[in-house]
C-alpha cells in the first residue's frame, strides 16, 4: 500500500501525548517509522497487518540504541497503539484507514466491501479495541479472496526443518559475520517463518547465504558503520538475513 490516511491533529492523540512525555521525539518517530513499515506491506496477498522490522534494524534506520527501541516498543503496545501476539507486532486499526481509493485491485476491494471494522473516539490508529481474533479473521478473509477453502485455526503442518544444519550452513558461509553457537526459539521462530513463508530447503538457503557474501552491492553488511548518533554498527548478524524484507531483496537480484 503506498499510502495511508493520516489525521492532521494526530499529535494531539492522548497516547501519543503519553508517549512523548515518556520518551520524546524518539518514541513519535518509532511509532510512525512502524506504522508506515506496516502500511508498506499490506497488499491483496499481505492483509495481517504486521512489523516485518525487527528493533535492530529500526535502531539502524533512525540512530537510535537497540535497548531504547525495545523499550519504546513494549511501551507502544502497553498503551495500545500497538499489539502483540507471539513475538509479531501489529496495527490491525490500521485496517480502518484503509478505502477503495487506495488499490486498484479487484480482491483488495472486495475485501474493502466485506471487512467490518470498529470506530473508536479520539483514537489514533490503536488496536486495543479490536477484537483479540481479528488477525485470524483478516487471514481467514485473505483465503476466501484467494478461493481457497477457509481453514480452521490449527496451524499446517509444515515440512521439519533440522535447525543444527541452518547453524552449520551460517557458520560455513558467513565467515564475515558473526558465529552462531546456538538457535534459541526465538531464532527457531525466524527461521521456521522464512523457511515456510518461502519454500526454503537448506540448499536455498545456502545458496542465499553465497549470494550475499559474494556480491558487491551486499559488502556493506559485513562491514563496521558509524551512525549520525555515533553509535558504531558492526557485521549484520543472523536475524538480520532471516528478514524476509532481506530475503527477497536478494531473490529479486538473483
Amino acid at each position: 500500500m503506498q499510502w495511508f490516511k493520516h489525521s492532521s491533529d494526530a499529535r494531539n492523540s492522548l497516547k501519543l501525548r503519553k508517549v512523548r512525555r515518556k520518551y520524546g521525539a524518539d518514541g513519535y518517530a518509532i511509532y510512525w517509522f512502524c506504522l508506515e513499515a506496516i502500511a508498506y506491506e499490506v497488499d491483496k496477498d499481505n492483509l495481517t497487518f504486521d512489523l516485518k522490522e525487527d528493533a535492530e534494524t529500526i535502531a539502524f534506520e533512525l540512530s537510535i540504541q537497540e535497548k531504547r527501541v525495545e523499550e519504546i516498543m513494549h511501551y507502544l503496545v502497553e498503551t495500545g497503539l500497538f499489539e502483540s501476539s507471539q513475538g509479531v507486532i501489529t496495527c490491525l486499526k490500521l485496517a480502518e484507514r484503509l478505502d477503495k481509493s487506495m488499490t486498484n485491485s479487484p480482491k483488495m476491494r472486495a475485501w474493502l466491501d466485506s471487512k467490518s471494522v470498529m470506530t473508536c473516539a479520539d483514537d489514533v490508529m490503536t488496536c486495543a479495541e479490536l477484537d483479540k481474533n481479528r488477525l485470524d479473521q483478516n487471514r481467514l478473509d485473505q483465503n476466501r479472496l484467494d478461493n481457497k477453502p477457509v481453514k480452521s485455526n490449527k496451524p499446517d503442518r509444515a515440512p521439519s526443518i533440522d535447525y543444527e544444519a541452518v547453524k552449520t550452513v551460517w557458520n560455513e558461509t558467513m565467515v564475515n559475520s558473526p558465529k552462531v553457537s546456538k538457535l534459541n526459539e526465538k531464532r527457531k521462530r525466524l527461521v521456521k517463518r522464512l523457511f515456510n513463508d518461502n519454500s526454503l530447503t537448506i540448499e536455498k538457503f545456502r545458496n542465499y547465504l553465497l549470494y550475499v557474501t559474494n556480491t558487491e552491492s551486499w559488502k556493506w553488511c559485513f562491514e563496521v558503520s558509524t551512525g549520525a548518533n555515533g553509535v558504531k554498527y558492526g557485521a549484520r548478524p543472523f536475524e538480520y538475513f532471516l528478514k524476509e524484507d532481506t530475503f527477497l531483496r536478494a531473490k529479486e537480484e538473483i
